[in-house]
């Protein structure tokens, strides 16, 4: 009965939130409004481009530290849920008499007279994110429930299938998605404080659901998952909740990404997006949402900096031509090197900033404890999923 009793006790405690941290937290968010005011009123039109992509890029990063990082899951899908969001989100808000210019079809005749034009543009944009991140965990529902079961190589093969099956019905569906032309006109609404909103909304959600019995779950499949099995938890469960959540904000992602660019086209969202995102997750650290972010930032902005030595540039005496391509090149160095002496990433699964979580857990991978999970049975559950 006491054995129980603690189960009891696991299951339905939730980690409080220390005034201390509450504090800590409003500090940190008043200091990145007054960033955002600063750098909306001072910075050109081409340096609040790049800091709203920072945002999104880590919108989509920490998302997959989700759905990856967490459970272990390696998807290689993740991208075909940021065009998901995209198309969805510009049906949504390219006006009607556009829509009729790019011929379009295939489109129900509720969606293609939808007029969101007389709306405020951050509602609208609003409504286009939530509609984009809704469909997108629809799908990743439909999808995840067979592909949640496998593991390994399995997994990540099966994800890549799902995106070069997003990507084949983004080019041949003209009558919705223009084929390879994709879409245009749509209202380039996204700024800087829509864009952090959604990413600070996306890394608390997932702090919180890391910080949870939930997110315990995840972890615990992630480091031993025959342990994991063997205490009762369904890792089936918990890796299609991460799989789903991940796609939510990943679609609301893309919606922003189409509004501030004001195109979708399928070139977009397929190989190279994709393996930009994983580098910005296995750069900062596959288990950290603050690696993630720190990905993102360096990723996103270290390209733009590096450009100017493309170009030429005189080092005292020395002068250098321009040398296309040295950008990708020197990031590419960069996290060879980086993978040599740290191959866990730059954070690992460590934490800045969100205390007691800033600190390693210890024995994660070595004692599971029925705790670990909401939904501890007795004996072993068998869930059916394959090992690679």
């Amino acid at each position: 009965m006491a054995s129980l009793s603690r189960q009891e006790n696991a299951l339905t405690s939730r980690p409080g939130v220390p005034y201390g941290r509450l504090v800590a937290l409003g500090f940190g968010l008043l200091l990145l409004a007054l960033f955002l005011a600063v750098a909306d009123s001072s910075f050109n039109a081409y340096r609040t481009q790049i800091l709203t992509l920072v945002a999104i890029n880590a919108t989509v990063a920490v998302s997959l530290t989700l759905t990856s990082g967490f459970t272990g899951v390696f998807s290689l899908g993740q991208i075909g849920f940021l065009a998901i969001g995209a198309y969805t989100g510009a049906l949504l808000t390219i006006a009607p008499q556009w829509k009729g210019d790019m011929f379009l079809p295939g489109l129900p005749g509720w969606l293609a007279t939808v007029d969101l034009t007389g709306w405020h543009p951050q509602a609208a944009l609003f409504v286009a994110c939530l509609a984009g991140g809704v469909l997108a965990t629809l799908v990743a529902a439909l999808v995840g429930a067979p592909l949640m079961r496998l593991s390994g190589h399995y997994v990540a093969v099966a994800t890549l299938g799902f995106l070069i099956i997003v990507q084949a019905v983004l080019i041949n569906w003209d009558g919705v998605t223009r084929g390879a032309r994709g879409l245009s006109q749509i209202p380039r609404v996204t700024n800087l404080w829509s864009a952090y909103a959604w990413a600070v909304l996306t890394v608390y959600a997932v702090w919180r659901l890391r910080v949870s019995p939930y997110g315990r779950a995840m972890i615990a499949s992630r480091e031993n998952l025959i342990a994991a099995r063997a205490v009762g938890v369904n890792v089936h469960r918990y890796r299609l909740i991460a799989f789903v959540v991940g796609a939510f904000f990943t679609g609301a992602a893309g919606a922003l990404l189409a509004h501030q660019i004001g195109t979708a086209a399928p070139s977009a969202y397929y190989f190279t997006t994709t393996f930009a995102i994983i580098i910005m997750v296995v750069l900062g650290g596959m288990g950290s949402i603050t690696g993630a972010v720190a990905g993102a930032v360096i990723l996103t902005l270290a390209p733009e900096y590096l450009r100017d030595i493309e170009d030429g540039m005189d080092l005292g005496p020395l002068s250098f031509g321009a040398y296309y391509g040295l950008s990708q090149i020197i990031l590419a160095v960069g996290f060879i090197i980086v993978m040599i002496f740290r191959p866990q990433g730059l954070f690992g699964d460590r934490e800045l900033g969100f205390g007691q979580l800033g600190r390693r857990r210890r024995g994660a991978s070595s004692e599971i404890t029925p705790e670990l999970a909401p939904d501890v049975a007795a004996a072993p559950q068998n869930t059916g999923e394959q090992s690679g």
